[in-house]
């Protein structure tokens, strides 16, 4: 029989991260369900979890409290100073144990971030932030540099409880000294995540921790080799000796689950190890339940050991059922959010339609395009980089294929919030990727693959019979700036004709800016020379969000540009 002397436990931990204030299963911007996302079913897997393995800890990673349309109406309309904000009353009615800070949480700035805190029933730790004396008091009062849970394992038998000490020590990009930088400057310094984790992980080991678990909001580079990244350093922050389990975040990824971490050295994207520490990062929303499985074994010489982990990302299905106890709770912030979408927020003088996108310019795409060109100068400003020609990269997310398809379409007059989420649905933030004018031909040509082989003998008039139906609407790029002609005549990879920046021809090593998505940016849609390197800046807010700031931004609040025929294509109906 095991006596204090020798004992094995399982402690089984839990991780949500990214929710981004997606509490129910449910699409505000199209009005319909969100089958597979929402705290509301993640719980259901929490429940499940627990039951399965009752001695366990359940452990926030940040981006909790912006991102969605329930977040917004907290934001714009909710009391937070005098009643408990209600993504915090669902944390604790799940029973938190902990929750780390993401780079949103600091999006309102300090004070709502305190108010939005302030009634929680966990911890909340924040080991890389240091609060200057101008920072709110109340947040000084609820944020820790560890969080510190006492538990006790007890034994078959008689035998006495064995107490274990977990440390949980939370890290956050930076980075939102640059991001949040009207919020922030003069309040807060922020250390370097790896600097902040080992001094940490000394302190917690030297002061009696028998587990270390490191949650930390970041991610880690991906489709390369090269691991040197000051904002994804979960690959060098597992190189930490004394951590046990590794949270990730921030990148909204799978993993275990995913092959794009691949090429760094000893990640296996299979069983969820970094550098041999277990980790996993639990995707966006709530669609997924981190889990890592701590085998503890206790001698009495050694004290408690990890001999073996486990590490899963358990994904809500269309199946999963919803925790209706806590749908009940959220009922009444879920009504107020429905009627807060229908809220005007701003007007357009012109439809703003994705219809036609696939092969003629589009409002709506110009739409995006100018946003992202508004947030663009705002952060090329701020960082004070060298002055170039500047662009926008976007693409039709809901257009069709067809005269008969479906497509986003919003008529001129009054937008809602959730005409506007309609417009960019994805939970992408803005890059600046910098590039000369032979990659930006490259990259055109790559989107000129949007349509087939038109034969010149044909009569060339009906312009839906010539899209490629293989190539995915939002793989379809533009960019505003540049004129342009693609000649569906001519064979893939030479298509692109006349390219002009202000009536200029574009040479070869004309160097520009390029304001796109950090899907694209990053590597997504495998177009040529976008896989990171080419990024000088990123945004920190939601390309949503810029478009509703933007929109605010203007006169009136009244979108009234002119749609640019900036491109057209050769031999689908000639000039358009």
């Amino acid at each position: 029989m095991p006596t204090a002397n020798h004992h094995q436990v399982t402690l089984r931990i839990m991780t949500t991260s990214d929710v981004h204030g997606q509490m129910l299963n449910y699409d505000y911007y199209s009005s319909s369900e969100a089958a597979e996302q929402g705290l509301v079913k993640t719980a259901s897997l929490i429940s499940q979890a627990r039951q399965e393995q009752p001695f366990n800890l359940l452990i926030e990673n940040g981006d909790l409290i912006q991102g969605s349309a329930f977040a917004d109406y907290a934001v714009a309309e909710f009391p937070v100073t005098k009643a408990t904000h209600p993504i915090i009353q669902a944390l604790n009615y799940l029973q938190y144990d902990v929750a780390n800070l993401g780079n949103h949480e600091f999006n309102f700035g300090l004070d709502y971030l305190a108010a939005t805190y302030r009634d929680s029933n966990f911890p909340v730790v924040a080991s890389n932030l240091e609060l200057l004396p101008s920072a709110p008091a109340a947040l000084r009062e609820k944020l820790v540099k560890i969080a510190w849970i006492q538990r006790s394992v007890p034994q078959p038998g008689e035998g006495p409880s064995i107490p274990l000490t977990i440390a949980v020590i939370g890290v956050m990009p930076p980075q939102i000294m640059q991001w949040d930088q009207h919020h922030l400057n003069g309040k807060v310094n922020v250390a370097a995540m790896l600097t902040a984790t080992e001094e940490r992980v000394q302190r917690a080991r030297a002061e009696g921790a028998d587990v270390v678990i490191l949650a930390a909001h970041t991610g880690m580079p991906k489709s390369t080799d090269n691991p040197d990244d000051s904002e994804q350093t979960g690959w060098l922050l597992a190189g930490v000796p004394g951590i046990d389990a590794l949270l990730l975040g921030h990148q909204h990824e799978v993993f275990p689950g995913t092959s794009v971490y691949d090429r760094l050295s000893g990640v296996d994207s299979e069983n969820g190890r970094v550098r041999g520490v277990p980790a996993v990062q639990p995707g966006i929303y709530g669609s997924h339940l981190g889990i890592v499985d701590l085998e503890l074994h206790y001698g009495q010489k050694t004290g408690w050991q990890v001999t073996t982990a486990r590490s899963e990302a358990r994904a809500v299905e269309p199946s999963t059922a919803i925790d209706s106890k806590l749908a009940e709770r959220l009922q009444s912030a879920h009504d107020a959010t429905l009627a807060f979408m229908q809220q005007p927020i701003g007007s357009t003088t012109q439809p703003l339609s994705y219809k036609t996108a696939r092969w003629q310019p589009s409002s709506a795409v110009q739409f995006v395009q100018r946003a992202q060109l508004w947030q663009a100068r705002q952060l090329i400003t701020a960082s004070a980089v060298e002055e170039l020609p500047l662009l926008s990269a976007a693409a039709p997310f809901d257009a069709a294929f067809s005269s008969s398809d479906s497509a986003t379409e919003i008529s001129a007059g009054p937008l809602t919030r959730g005409a506007i989420g309609d417009l960019y649905r994805y939970p992408n933030t803005l890059d600046i990727v910098k590039l000369n004018g032979a990659q930006i031909k490259d990259w055109l040509e790559q989107s000129a693959a949007a349509f087939v082989l038109a034969s010149e003998s044909s009569p060339l008039l009906d312009c839906w019979r010539y899209l490629n139906s293989e190539v995915a609407h939002y793989n379809f790029d533009t960019l505003l700036g540049l004129d342009y002609h693609i000649d569906i005549t001519a064979e893939p990879g030479q298509r692109i004709k006349d390219i002009r920046y202000a009536g200029k021809t574009v040479s070869n090593t004309d160097r520009f800016y390029v304001a796109t998505n950090n899907y694209r940016a990053n590597g997504g849609g495998d177009f040529p020379h976008l896989d990171g390197e080419a990024t000088i800046l990123r945004g920190a807010d939601m390309l949503s969000d810029v478009l509703l700031n933007y929109l605010g931004s203007l006169p009136q609040g009244v979108y009234s540009e002119e749609l640019q025929l900036h491109w057209q294509v050769i031999g689908c109906g000639g000039r358009i």
